[in-house]
């Protein structure tokens, strides 16, 4: 085979036979320390996202605004400027994913994006806590496209979207946890001190995963690949890297405008609950803040919940018949309206309101049945790019979804301003969700197709194919070469014999 280091691959340099020291195939442990190292980190990461809901009113008192100041200031300038500017990071740090070695970029995509949140600490007038907000969001924004290119390099097709569901509970969790800490300490302790106990573990934590967390071999899942690094006598490694073309080529697959469409639009409820509800609860219902703040705790956990049945569930049924995770997603999506919408129109003082009790109970079941499509949605978009592609891809996601997440807040602000806080947030569940469901159902009808196109490529990749491989996109219409995936995503030992 020649001497180790020298280069085995076809013309385009698909595949070479070289010995490199930073990527690894990870197993059995090694595999496992790494899914538990990225679900902690990312718990504590997100934990910052919503920590100043809680507190919406004692920052706006600080700062003298008007209770319209404080919707439209905290409530929507401060929320779109913390997404929207990790949305062009995240897009540059995408395109580094597919690039450069991921581990230590993530490392240091958390210290820089967590040290602002730290800084807070020291705020004292209005645009250092937009300044600071503005770079935390890079954290965030930078941090997925790193996540979900390394978890697709770590498993494979069929377990991606049980692995990706436990994820979405570790964000589900961390905001819960960042929300939890922020109602209970900041009455007492003052507003800013919350994001000191949110962000000290996260800076933390990403030193401790420079020194261990390891490199995945790209491709190594692929199963049009997986003979290839299994073969004992050899040393392959996936060398095909993001360039221009391919990057427009994402553009190019059909499930992937779903995703970025229903991300988008799906973005206005949430955008209402993270931002607006827990204020809205203690202001307009009267609730304490501590109750308001168990109640928006109570959803984050059954959102936890939700994220996690519904990966495994999800998988099951894509294991099954992939239409089947499509029709589930969707519909739950729609589902979520109704729990979400008894929320927002709760019963102002003097009537009665219901019991504590059952209002923790709808709030955790709108988190359950609104989160089951979460993990589902990451790991079609894996499933439906090559492995070259997936930072940007899931970078592009993070914009689309952040565009939703920044504009959502301002655009329920200003409703607020003409409509009132209740017709605003009606509107938001409902516009939300009905187009988030009906996007979501209609990947089921792409899914399967450009997936068995990914399979085809790798597989035209390590046969040697050269320009073929280079070549062929992601869009509609016949391929060449054996098929890669039947309907139901398992017929793939054509591709890569034993």
């Amino acid at each position: 085979m020649g001497e180790q280091g020298e280069e085995t691959s076809d013309r385009h340099g698909l595949l070479h036979q070289t010995e490199e020291v930073q990527e690894q195939r990870l197993e059995g442990y090694s595999k496992w320390l790494s899914v538990a190292l990225l679900c902690v980190m990312t718990a504590f990461l997100f934990a910052d996202q919503n920590v100043m809901a809680p507190n919406l009113t004692a920052i706006a008192e600080d700062f003298g605004f008007t209770p319209e100041e404080r919707d439209r200031k905290l409530g929507g300038d401060v929320a779109m400027v913390f997404f929207l500017v990790g949305a062009p990071v995240s897009v540059l740090i995408g395109y580094m994913t597919d690039k450069v070695q991921r581990n230590s970029l993530f490392c240091a995509v958390v210290f820089l994006g967590e040290a602002p949140c730290l800084a807070t600490l020291l705020v004292t007038k209005y645009w250092h806590l937009v300044f600071l907000r503005a770079l935390t969001g890079i954290a965030i924004g930078g941090a997925m496209p790193l996540i979900f290119s390394m978890l697709g390099d770590i498993f494979g097709i069929d377990r991606r979207a049980m692995i990706s569901s436990i994820l979405s509970t570790s964000i589900g969790l961390g905001i819960s946890f960042g929300q939890f800490v922020s109602g209970m300490v900041g009455p007492d302790h003052g507003w800013r001190m919350p994001f000191a106990i949110v962000s000290l573990p996260s800076i933390f934590l990403a030193v401790l995963a420079f020194f261990l967390l390891p490199e995945p071999a790209r491709g190594c899942t692929e199963e049009a690949l997986r003979s290839k690094f299994e073969d004992p006598t050899t040393n392959f490694r996936y060398k095909e890297r993001i360039n221009w073309h391919k990057s427009l080529t994402v553009w190019h697959v059909r499930t992937n405008l779903l995703v970025f469409a229903q991300g988008a639009i799906g973005c206005l409820p949430w955008g209402m609950i993270f931002t607006f509800l827990n204020d809205f609860l203690s202001q307009e219902i009267r609730l304490s803040v501590q109750d308001s703040t168990a109640i928006l705790t109570a959803l984050n956990i059954g959102g936890s919940f939700g994220a996690f049945c519904g990966g495994f569930l999800g998988q099951y049924l894509f294991n099954k018949r992939p239409f089947l995770m499509t029709t589930m997603m969707g519909t739950s999506t729609i589902l979520g309206i109704a729990p979400l919408l008894f929320l927002v129109n709760l019963p102002s003082p003097p009537s009665p309101l219901p019991p504590f009790g059952t209002l923790l109970f709808v709030a955790a079941l709108t988190g359950f049945v609104g989160n089951f499509t979460g993990p589902n949605i990451r790991a079609i978009l894996l499933n439906c790019n090559t492995p070259e592609t997936r930072g940007t891809t899931f970078a592009l996601y993070n914009l689309c979804d952040d565009l939703g997440k920044g504009f959502g807040p301002a655009i329920i602000a200003a409703m607020i301003v003409t409509q009132g806080r209740v017709a605003a947030f009606n509107t938001a569940v409902v516009v939300g969700w009905i187009g988030c469901g009906c996007a979501v159902l209609c990947i089921g009808f792409t899914m399967e197709a450009d997936a068995a196109k990914v399979q085809e490529k790798v597989s035209l990749a390590a046969k040697g194919s050269g320009s073929g491989a280079q070549e062929l996109e992601l869009e509609g219409g016949p391929v060449t070469g054996s098929p890669a995936l039947d309907r139901n995503g398992h017929e793939l030992q054509a591709i890569c014999p034993a």
